[in-house]
């Protein structure tokens, strides 16, 4: 159990920081060769904020994933990190200022995700003879 618990935590870890680079991205001037993109960077401009937070929520996130894969199988591990997709759709459209829209098709992918994840945590059942079915 603790295994999917560090699991959890760098599913919304990662998520937050998808949300943070975003908003950064969104924020700071282009890449380019004006060397804008540094200069915003370097005067600590709107966004340098959101984009180091967002940085650190990743490294973070992979700390956590380092923990759960000690004690979760990967393909357990792995089906809850898709929980992630999830969390951004949900906060883009919900999120005041992010211009996402509701799709139908966008919650039909949402109901895929969870049914493969609830699929994956099924428990097997076993046979009489404590062997796995085949």
């Amino acid at each position: 159990m603790k295994g999917a618990f560090w699991a959890l935590c760098s599913v919304a870890l990662v998520s937050i920081a998808q949300l943070l680079l975003r908003y950064a991205m969104v924020t700071l001037p282009p890449v380019g060769e004006d060397f804008s993109f540094l200069i915003a960077l370097w005067h600590f401009a709107p966004g340098t904020g959101s984009l180091m937070l967002g940085l650190m929520g990743y490294v973070a996130s992979m700390g956590c994933w380092y923990l759960a894969l000690h004690r979760l199988a990967l393909s357990k591990a792995y089906a809850l990190l898709s929980l992630s997709y999830i969390l951004v759709w949900g906060a883009a459209i919900l999120l005041p200022g992010w211009g996402e829209t509701f799709s139908w098709h966008g919650l039909a992918g949402v109901g895929f995700i969870i049914l493969g994840v609830l699929t994956i945590f099924l428990p097997t059942r076993r046979r009489p003879n404590g062997s796995e079915p085949s």
